[in-house]
């Protein structure tokens, strides 16, 4: 499967008083190329495929992207959409995401020089998408991106205001150089499966040409303008009724003309110097029709677009086509359609028409709603009508008789389909598992203690890093060479695990407009991930009678007396003195160095939090400790951070069952010593939110057994120790 055939669509963020073209299609000789399709199919059902989707090199459009953005570029489309034919405003167009995009140097199909490339790795969502793939109808693409502006190859200046154009050949410093449009700090928008390349003559580059044009003619006729105000103040006249016409033709142009001050034609005005000026304004007039004559023309055809792409029915669109013809305004005008399309659509059943706002589209007004009744904070409060679900069903899918079916003839969204429902579901659930998220900390106790590593998004094992036996540099005398040091890596490493569970949305919940049940299901499956979690790297402590894991490095458990990071002692103000102590001492393996890192979380059991609030100085008031006499008072050292040495910050382990045993760990900026890393993020530096998935259509699956919408949640990411030195643990009899 080698055939390509690629295009790239672009939109561009205007600078001040700039008139840039609309997003259209690129015209490009950039192949993109299906590589191949993963192995099997996962057991959510989707489908995995690679593909060359750009190539950085000239085309025959002279428009291209700068090799040093490539990078930035090809990061950008990480988690953009993949969908058909660049339709971004319909949520049937999308089958899937981009879950890893690359820079890599590869063969090129025409010449098979080494060119840089994107290659972007798919999974497919949508059973139609799947089947598109398996039948060998998804292998030509096209990305869209944004860009800040376009930049001249000859000049470097802005290309819309410069003289060049492209294609073209100029001398530069006695050297031929073609001009080409550089894109300006790109970004990956979505990338679209599509039929055919698109051809010549067409698109972005027609459109940029058009605005440059554009932009030249009003800075030419500007300097007519001016260059004829200034000659007719001089003393120049062109007769009262030739100049009156002027002026009346003149108004009806939205670029206005300078009047010309009324003066006194002296005798000796040369007649021949006034028919120049004649001559002049009658150019500078004819310019003005034909520019707005364009202007027109890509205003119609820009009010077409936005006409044919409203959702409305064939009927409807030839309603507001007439309509504007009388200049109304056409974003009201399609909403009043919408609405009494809508109307017309509502059932006799006791399905209420839900209400129509002024501006607001009916699918974000229903997503609110949704969002709503699943239990988002910040959405806003719907009307009463909207408030309850079975009638935000009932709109949704036409559903009346509630057979678990999609009837578009009586659903009220004109652009509902099968897969509206699940998609207004799972954004709602999204939005929703954030907002538990930012309130559920208790569970999320380990964040601050790990370091989230990054990985090349495979899900093969990761490889920890913990370079040691570097002391101190060697003294290198003048012409002297230098010495080598050895050094060598952790052979510690991260599995990759999957976890994840369904939940089943029933008819009867819709039905009834169940909200309390609907809103505790995204409560319940964030809680669930969060606690999997903290008890995967509660049990790095736990582990092993509570020794912990065994190290590859020494095969050795991780906390060990030849490790330096055990001990027996309950806790108190002595024992995390001596603990300071002993992890300050740990030798860096490989070299005779102590770690001199303070410990900055100190790990305990709920029994023995207010221990460690005590020990630490956290309240307000006498915090000293008592000297044995009981007379005085001694400084806490520990109630205050001091440069290099962090005050400890006590965290209650949830998983822990032991009442005595406590740990401690330095900051994971200084020491790297517990690792995540999220299938998800393969950048690493975050954690990573469960990803939430709906995968059922009306003729297959729990939607047709069993009258559940199945709402999955997956969390797929992987923990491990890459090292001994910066830890430590107090297991108490």
């Amino acid at each position: 499967m080698n055939r390509a055939g690629d295009s790239l669509a672009c939109r561009t963020q205007p600078a001040p008083q700039e008139r840039i073209p609309p997003p259209m299609l690129l015209v490009s000789e950039v192949q993109g190329a299906l590589l191949h399709e993963m192995d099997g199919q996962a057991q959510d059902g989707s489908m995995e495929f690679e593909a060359v989707t750009f190539w950085e090199r000239p085309n025959r459009n002279h428009v291209r992207v700068r090799r040093t953005d490539l990078d930035a570029f090809a990061a950008s489309f990480v988690e953009a959409p993949f969908l058909r034919n660049h339709a971004e405003a319909d949520i049937g167009a999308r089958e899937g995401i981009v879950l890893a995009s690359t820079v890599e140097e590869r063969p090129h199909p025409v010449d098979g020089q080494l060119t840089p490339a994107l290659r972007q790795r798919v999974r497919v969502t949508t059973a139609r998408g799947r089947q598109a793939l398996r039948e060998g109808q998804i292998d030509r693409f096209s990305v869209s991106l944004d860009v800040a502006g376009w930049e001249c190859s000859v000049c470097g200046a802005d290309w819309l205001r410069c003289h060049h154009w492209p294609g073209q050949q100029y001398d530069v410093n006695g050297q031929q150089a073609m001009c080409e449009i550089v894109a300006v700090q790109p970004r990956g928008r979505e990338l679209s499966a599509v039929n055919v390349p698109a051809v010549d003559g067409t698109g972005l580059l027609q459109a940029l040409c058009a605005c440059k044009a554009d932009l030249q003619k009003e800075r030419e006729m500007s300097t007519f303008v001016n260059e004829a105000t200034l000659r007719s103040d001089a003393g120049l006249h062109c007769g009262g009724g030739q100049e009156e016409k002027l002026s009346a033709e003149a108004s009806s142009v939205p670029i206005p003309l300078p009047a010309a001050a009324p003066v006194t034609t002296p005798a000796e005005v040369n007649e021949n110097e006034a028919s120049e000026v004649q001559s002049v304004l009658r150019a500078v007039q004819e310019q003005l029709t034909a520019l707005q004559q364009m202007r027109s023309q890509l205003e119609a055809e820009r009010r077409e677009q936005q006409i044919r792409t409203s959702g409305l029915s064939e009927q409807s669109q030839q309603v507001v086509r007439l309509a504007t013809q009388h200049n109304g305004d056409l974003d009201i005008l399609i909403e009043a359609q919408r609405a009494a399309e809508a109307v017309l659509a509502s059932p006799v059943k006791g399905n209420r028409p839900l209400p129509i706002s002024a501006m607001q589209a009916p699918e974000d007004r229903i997503q609110d709603a949704f969002d709503w009744a699943m239990g988002l904070a910040s959405a806003p409060t719907p009307p009463p009508s909207m408030r309850n679900v079975r009638d935000l069903y009932l709109a949704i899918t036409g559903d009346h008789d509630f057979h678990g079916k999609f009837v578009p003839g009586q659903a009220q969204l004109a652009a509902a389909t099968t897969t509206t429902l699940p998609g207004l579901a799972v954004n709602a659930l999204n939005k929703v598992v954030l907002q538990y998220y930012a309130s559920m900390l208790t569970w999320r106790w380990y964040e601050p203690l790990v370091e989230i590593v990054p990985h090349d998004g495979s899900t093969h094992d990761v490889q920890l890093i913990m370079v040691d036996g570097v002391s101190n540099l060697s003294t290198v005398t003048e012409g002297a060479a230098y010495t080598e040091l050895t050094v060598s890596d952790s052979k510690e490493t991260i599995p990759f695990s999957k976890k994840g569970n369904f939940v089943g949305i029933t008819l009867e919940m819709f039905r009834r407009s169940d909200i309390a049940k609907l809103q505790a299901i995204p409560r319940a499956l964030m809680a669930a991930s969060l606690r999997t979690r903290s008890s995967a790297i509660a049990s790095i402590f736990t582990a092993n009678a509570g020794a912990g894991p065994t190290m590859a490095n020494d095969s050795k458990a991780l906390f060990h007396t030849d490790h330096g990071n055990l001990d027996t002692t309950a806790f108190s103000a002595a024992a995390w003195a001596t603990a300071r102590q002993r992890l300050w001492k740990q030798l860096v393996p490989g070299t005779a160095k102590p770690l001199s890192l303070w410990p900055a979380f100190c790990l305990v059991p709920i029994e023995l939090f207010d221990a460690a609030l005590e020990v630490f100085g956290y309240g307000e008031g006498d915090i000293g400790l008592p000297t044995a006499a009981g007379t005085a008072q001694k400084v806490n050292p520990y109630a205050l951070t001091r440069a290099g040495d962090p005050r400890p910050v006590p965290i209650v382990v949830p998983d822990w069952s032991d009442t005595n045993n406590w740990a401690y760990l330095v900051d994971p900026r200084l020491q790297s010593v517990i690792c995540m890393a999220y299938a998800n993020t393969p950048a690493g530096g975050t954690h990573a939110l469960p990803e939430f998935f709906t995968g059922d259509t009306e003729k297959s699956g729990l939607l047709f057994t069993n009258d559940v919408l199945p709402v999955k949640v997956r969390d797929w990411w992987g923990f491990g120790v890459a090292t001994y030195v910066g830890i430590g643990k107090n297991n108490v009899a």
